[in-house]
């Protein structure tokens, strides 16, 4: 990602998780399953359950993003082999039974590994297409493409990812 891209949408989607899921935290995670430019917010549910809201941008020259959530009952960020978790999300809920467990959000709706895009990705063919691809990118320009992006992402964890931690949590609270 583009880092004038990388550096509006975290500062965006930080701005975000505490206006509107202040009880979700960003945390300072040491793990090696979170990246560099990963942004993981944590929020204590009870005991050592704790539910996760990742941002990943992309890793590679895309500038997009993807959401992950999750959770750890073992009160730390899920320190799984492979992120997202193998299993996906599945209507009759299998992966509750996870100790830890970490999906890409769109996965809840979709079969598809779709992600927000800022910029969509035209392979730079001449000499003047890679000038203006490495040509800085304006502070309200990055922004005016990283908010709506943004916005739609945090609407969706609104609306279809806290009520799915939500079910974990109750099935949790419910066994103990």
């Amino acid at each position: 990602m583009r880092k004038e891209y990388g550096k509006a949408l975290r500062q965006y989607f930080a701005k975000q998780m505490k206006e509107r899921l202040p009880e979700f935290k960003e945390e300072t995670v040491q793990s090696v399953y979170l990246w560099p430019g990963q942004r993981a917010f944590g929020r204590s549910v009870s005991g050592s359950l704790k539910c996760w809201i990742v941002l990943s941008p992309s890793p590679k020259d895309y500038d997009e993003f993807t959401v992950l959530i999750g959770w750890s009952t073992w009160g730390r960020y899920p320190e799984l082999s492979v992120i997202p978790s193998i299993q996906s999300p599945s209507p009759d809920r299998a992966e509750f039974s996870q100790p830890e467990y970490l999906t890409r959000l769109p996965q809840l709706w979709t079969q598809r590994d779709e992600w927000w895009v800022i910029q969509k990705f035209e392979p730079a063919l001449t000499v003047e297409q890679m000038t203006a691809r490495m040509a800085p990118i304006p502070a309200p320009a990055a922004e005016a493409k990283v908010i709506p992006r943004v916005d739609d992402a945090i609407d969706q964890v609104i609306k279809i990812g806290i009520p799915y931690l939500s079910e974990f949590v109750n099935t949790r609270e419910g066994s103990e």
